[in-house]
């Protein structure tokens, strides 16, 4: 088999897993992450359930790889809204914007229903993607001002990070003026001292 022929099988295997991801975004925001079954994905992406089973053995792991390419993908958003400024106003303006783009995202906000909410709260604290994007994210801290001298490693305070978040988004704040203010006041000290 030539490298071109690999290139190519690697490429359709891809496509066809994006595919049942695509369909998996827009039956998530239309039904909830638990509310959707294999028969329901194999349906919406137009295969057999056979095919869907080898691409993703269980509802678990689709469910993992789509929390995997969507932290993906809000991590070049947040950070294209990157405004610079110290170590606390970054992290507030990137907390923010994630919260903001979770929430406006039918798919990802049916993730934090009372219904879904625990599925999204286990992958989201597993996830090698969101604890790789965090902890990238808490270390550039350090160059913003961060002294990085507070409690707990770069690792420790990503994990932190990323519950701060799901209480946010499963317990928003009055309003984000609000949720800016919490985080000024109690994360930003432990996050960048």
């Amino acid at each position: 088999m030539t490298a071109t022929s690999l290139n190519w099988q690697a490429q359709r295997i891809d496509a066809a897993a994006q595919r049942i991801l695509d369909a998996a975004e827009a039956l998530y925001a239309t039904h909830g992450v638990d509310g959707v079954t294999m028969r329901d994905l194999a349906a919406a992406a137009g295969c057999s359930r056979a095919t869907l089973y080898r691409y993703f053995p269980s509802r678990e792991t689709v469910q993992a790889a789509f929390v995997d390419r969507s932290a993906d993908r809000l991590a070049h958003e947040v950070a294209a809204a990157d405004r610079g400024g110290d170590a606390g106003d970054r992290l507030i303006a990137a907390v923010t914007v994630a919260l903001r783009l979770v929430r406006g995202n039918p798919a990802f906000a049916n993730w934090f229903r009372p219904d879904g909410v625990a599925t999204a709260a286990q992958l989201a604290v597993v996830s090698p993607a969101i604890e790789s994007l965090a902890r990238s994210f808490v270390a550039g801290l350090r160059g913003a001002g961060s002294t990085g001298t507070g409690a707990g490693s770069d690792a420790e305070r990503a994990r932190w990070l990323v519950r701060v978040m799901l209480s946010l988004l499963t317990t928003p704040g009055t309003d984000p003026d609000d949720e800016a203010q919490m985080l000024r006041t109690f994360v930003v000290p432990v996050m960048v001292s």
